[in-house]
């Protein structure tokens, strides 16, 4: 019964096909159609469509919606111009098809197929057709080539069995290549390459067009891929004018770029140094294997200016005197300096007390002047010394113009010198004979410097007897003398003190004598005490 219902249905379909394709539904020759096995498979132009396919006129009916497009190829982000593919997959078989999104000109590419049996098939026929603007190279395993067809016929295929086949041919023209392999009667698998041309771009900069001697140059050089085709073993090659120099001492530099894709660009940073005044051009020229040689260049000028000062001064002063400096300015240059900046700077051990012209600010001093080509200008500068030793005064010129500055400075030696002072009292006066006193001698530094081996010698009158002697060295009594030990350093503002306790022993007028010396006194220095004795 099943039979019989699957029999009956397959007569009324027939039937139905063929009063279909009777004179009012018969399609014209070379219109649009559908032609499909089964409902995803679509040719176009059939101008005789095959008894056993469904055949429908679109005359009258609405268009039924396209098939889903294949998926786009990835977008080409780098120099690797990726593939266009397509696929035909059928019942029995499928064929896979890849080809180059891209070549270069002149340039052998290869179309590459996957034959895969999706049952076993007795025979399996490729066919492609060599493109207009190419020409045939080679193919794998080899190929029926007649005129512009390629056919590969494979026997006895085993099912889910792939086979490899590959078409090389070459571009003789940039356009785009659009070619269809078919298997059978299959739809056709197309795919589509395109030719492009490479084309580089370069340009040079440098920031600063007028330049210092022996300033540093930078060179800024730009290259970049304008054309749709990547370009390959780009080598750029700056050559340097004889006025600037490079630290590797080569006056042509090359950098390896490589390879660009299409748009890339790669920047180039060349720093050299201005050798020589005048004006300089930079050529610099980017070439590479596929796309030629491009050019250009950019100058600069390079000036001279320089600075300089210099700066004398009282070589040897003593302490709590003045010590005067001279500081000059020159311009050395052959540019005018209309921002000179002179900045006088005194130690601390000085006081800065006069700077004609200058802004004073403790113990700095600013001049603010500008100088021509080649002018000198002078500054005076006046100090106190406040402290013992070698200090040095500094001063610094510059021009931020053009970042110029220079400095020097003047020493002077500040030296103490010692000053001795000797006082004697006596602490009782008058006497009775009988009494004593006490003879009271200080000696005082009020100098800046210490003085050394400072001794000191007394002599009483006959009227007086030296009982003791006593003080910050050793006192050594010879009848009516006594000899103090020397006091072997005597510090600046220091004091020493000795004590004699004399008797009186007859009246008269006594003088009390002492005697001072020292290792700076070429002459020792007296000093008396009167002393009455009733």
């Amino acid at each position: 019964m099943k039979k019989f219902l699957g029999a009956s249905t397959l007569v009324a379909f027939i039937a139905l096909s063929a009063s279909q394709l009777s004179a009012a539904r018969n399609p014209d020759a070379g219109k649009n159609f559908t032609v499909s096995e089964t409902p995803n498979t679509t040719v176009f132009n059939l101008k005789t469509p095959s008894g056993n396919r469904h055949i429908h006129d679109f005359r009258d009916n609405p268009k039924p919606a396209p098939a889903a497009p294949a998926p786009a190829p990835a977008p080409v982000v780098d120099c690797d111009a990726g593939t266009v593919t397509d696929y035909v997959n059928k019942s029995l078989v499928r064929l896979d098809k890849t080809a180059p999104a891209m070549v270069a000109l002149n340039t052998p590419f290869s179309y590459d197929y996957t034959v895969t049996a999706k049952e076993k098939a007795k025979r399996i026929v490729v066919e492609e057709q060599i493109p207009a603007g190419t020409v045939y190279v080679s193919s794998t395993p080899e190929a029926e080539v007649s005129g512009s067809s390629v056919k590969w016929t494979l026997y006895n295929v085993e099912k889910g069995s792939t086979t490899p086949l590959q078409l090389v041919v070459k571009a003789t023209q940039a356009a785009d290549f659009s070619n269809c392999a078919t298997v059978v009667a299959y739809p056709e698998a197309c795919t589509t390459t395109s030719v492009g041309v490479p084309e580089l771009a370069i340009t040079k900069t440098t920031p600063n067009p007028q330049v210092l001697l022996g300033a540093g140059v930078p060179w800024n050089i730009t290259v970049t891929n304008v054309g749709n085709f990547c370009a390959y073993d780009v080598v750029l090659t700056d050559t340097l004018p004889a006025g600037v120099s490079h630290d590797s001492g080569n006056s042509t530099l090359t950098t390896n770029i490589g390879t660009l894709a299409p748009g890339e660009s790669r920047d180039v940073t060349i720093n050299t140094t201005a050798a020589a005044t005048g004006d300089h051009c930079n050529n610099a020229v980017a070439s590479s294997s596929n796309a030629g040689s491009v050019s250009d260049d950019a100058c600069v000028k390079v000036v001279e200016a320089g600075l300089e000062v210099t700066k004398e001064g009282t070589p040897m002063q003593f302490v709590g005197k003045k010590a005067s400096y001279t500081l000059t300015a020159t311009n050395t240059g052959d540019v005018p300096l209309t921002d000179v900046v002179v900045v006088d700077t005194v130690p601390s051990q000085n006081k800065l007390l006069t700077a004609p012209g200058a802004t004073i600010n403790g113990n700095t001093a600013t001049w603010n002047t500008s100088l021509a080509a080649g002018e000198t200008k002078s500054f005076d500068v006046t100090v106190l010394g406040l402290q013992e030793g070698t200090y040095c005064n500094q001063v610094g010129a510059s021009s931020g113009e053009y970042g110029l500055s220079d400095s020097a400075e003047a020493c002077t030696e500040w030296r103490g010198y010692p000053a001795l002072l000797i006082e004697v009292i006596d602490t009782e006066d008058p006497l009775l004979v009988g009494e004593q006193t006490t003879y009271v001698i200080q000696i005082t530094n009020q100098g800046t410097a210490r003085d050394t081996n400072v001794g000191l010698k007394v002599q009483l009158p006959g009227s007086l007897k030296v009982v003791s002697a006593a003080g910050d060295t050793q006192g050594t009594i010879s009848g009516n003398n006594v000899d103090f030990a020397a006091y072997p350093v005597l510090a600046a503002k220091e004091i020493i003190e000795f004590r004699v306790v004399a008797e009186a022993v007859s009246e008269g007028d006594s003088r009390f004598k002492a005697q001072m010396s020292s290792d700076l006194l070429k002459t020792p220095v007296p000093e008396e005490e009167a002393t009455q004795v009733y």
